[in-house]
């Protein structure tokens, strides 16, 4: 039970520092565009209509990463036990 809920732990961690990740990366983005001033009013009914915002990301794909990372930290947590376990029986 404590193998689980730490590989739980560590997946959401994974996963929080990802989305931070991208929020920062957004931001930093946000703050460093410089428009083009030049010709930007030729084209305003293209902007209008074709300027997506964000992504929409399949909820079943944040799922099965959510597993698939919690299972490689459970395994990661299993093998760093076993060396551990291991180094103290051969000292």
């Amino acid at each position: 039970m404590k193998l689980f809920i730490q590989s739980i732990l560590i997946s959401i961690i994974v996963h929080a520092l990802y989305i931070i990740g991208h929020v920062v990366y957004g931001i930093y983005l946000t703050n460093s565009y410089v428009p083009k001033i030049v010709n930007s009013y030729e084209n305003v009914a293209y902007l209008q209509n074709e300027v997506a915002f964000g992504y929409v990301i399949n909820p079943f794909l944040m799922v099965g990463s959510f597993i698939i990372v919690t299972i490689v930290a459970a395994i990661a947590l299993q093998i760093i036990k076993r060396l551990r376990d291991d180094r103290l029986t051969n000292a």
